[in-house]
């Protein structure tokens, strides 16, 4: 069982290294898009997918795909919105990725 679970946290760590065709996030190393699944004080967390009424807690397990943490001090950013935005500095290469975020625009879908 334990097994598995190294497993599993194996694939989901090289499908977050990987770029994906067609993925909303780090189309290019400054900038991105997505859509928010948490905000917290300081920092939001942007995934591929929109989910409503879900954290990273709760889809973690099952994630395939791109997120980063961006930390920010936009007051009017909410989960669900669609977002791009552009990076200031490096990128932390963790799983969600995280870096400083320089601007971000709300997407209207």
């Amino acid at each position: 069982m334990k097994i598995i679970k190294v497993l599993a946290m194996m694939v989901m760590l090289l499908a977050g290294c990987s770029s994906k065709e067609g993925s909303t996030i780090s189309r290019s190393p400054n900038e991105g898009g997505g859509f928010i699944i948490e905000v917290t004080e300081n920092r939001i967390l942007v995934v591929d997918k929109k989910y409503m009424n879900k954290t990273w807690k709760d889809i973690m397990g099952e994630y395939v795909g791109e997120a980063i943490w961006l930390r920010t001090n936009t007051r009017n950013l909410k989960p669900g919105q669609k977002i791009h935005y552009k990076i200031k500095g490096g990128i932390d290469e963790a799983y969600p990725s995280q870096a400083d975020a320089k601007e971000i625009k709300i997407v209207k879908e």
